[in-house]
């Protein structure tokens, strides 16, 4: 994040931005051995058969969500954080189970080459609204309503803007984290809990 001084119609006033692509944090990569936080993309040999059977489970996953949003029951809204929301949504509901892998699949490359091994809850959120953004874009694109392009088109540029910020927040908080030793939360815990004895 930035401030910036206002251009066009906020000429001269201040306004806190997101910081373009080339101005971004030096990734931090995770160091080698590193857990994955998540389960990764489905593992398969290159004859196309399952790898293990965590990417067995992964497909039965994915496979009870399919189902679930066939139904137009939608668990694809609580895996991404939501609760029931009222009307049909049978149609978006591939466009959440998509939404879903891709804030996984992103959250673990964060990790992976950004993070040191490690996204916290706020950058992860970052993501699942991107996530849900882009897979509001989508549908909306998808259903070849000319009158909702412009909205899909802002979803989308919404979606660039939330992912933009959580790399950002991922890297600085990568380099904010001691190396070795405890965290500083670890280590605010410790002295609260010395106090009280």
């Amino acid at each position: 994040m930035a401030l910036r001084t206002g251009h066009g119609d906020g000429a001269g006033s201040p306004r806190v931005e997101v910081l373009p692509p080339n101005e971004l944090p030096e990734a931090v990569p995770a160091c080698a051995g590193t857990p994955s936080p998540v389960v990764p993309v489905v593992a398969r040999h290159a004859d196309g058969r399952l790898a293990d059977s965590r990417a067995a489970a992964e497909i039965g996953r994915l496979g009870g969500l399919a189902k679930a949003a066939q139904r137009g029951k939608l668990r694809a809204l609580e895996t991404l954080g939501l609760r029931h929301v009222g009307g049909d949504l049978t149609a978006i509901a591939p466009f959440l189970v998509d939404a879903e892998q891709f804030a996984l699949h992103e959250i673990e490359r964060l990790a992976r080459e950004c993070g040191g091994g490690h996204v916290g809850a706020g950058p992860s959120s970052m993501v699942h609204s991107a996530a849900l953004a882009l897979a509001a874009s989508r549908y909306l694109y998808s259903t070849g309503d000319t009158t909702q392009i412009a909205l899909a088109s802002r979803l989308a540029e919404s979606s660039r803007q939330h992912l933009a910020m959580a790399f950002e927040i991922v890297v600085r908080e990568a380099r904010a984290r001691p190396t070795n030793g405890p965290s500083q939360t670890d280590r605010v815990l410790a002295e609260i809990m010395a106090g009280g004895q």
